[in-house]
Order: structure tokens, then sequence, then C-alpha cells
């Protein structure tokens, strides 16, 4: 508290809290990234490969069954 007996301002009492916070920790999200993104991207990668092999297969399939 200042001398007139009001609580400081939001930007001192940050100051004060982490002046005062010896065993600061970075946030869950900085520590542990998502791999979200990696997933995603394997998964339709994944899901276009799929396709292209049973586009292949069922033309192969195809030319075999009517010659």
């Amino acid at each position: 508290m200042n001398a007139e007996g009001k609580m400081p301002s939001r930007s001192q009492r940050r100051t004060i809290e982490m002046e005062e916070d010896d065993t600061y920790l970075p946030p869950r999200k900085a520590v542990h990234p998502s791999e979200r993104g990696k997933w995603t991207q394997i998964f339709y990668v994944t899901l276009l490969w799929l396709f292209v092999i049973l586009v292949i297969s069922l033309t192969i399939w195809g030319i075999r069954y009517y010659s």
C-alpha cells in the first residue's frame, strides 16, 4: 500500500509479485507444446495415400475383371 492507504496500481503489483516469486514456472503450453498439428497432417497424408492405393487397386481389378 502507498502512503495514502490505497492499493498499488496493477503495474506496481505485478512488479512486486515478480520480485517475490523466485520459483517462476513458464506456462504449460510453452513447456509441452501441442502436437495436434503434427498428428493432423499425418492423418490427412495417410488418408490421401489410402485413397490413391484404393483407386489404383480398383483400376487394376477392373482391368483384370473385364479383360
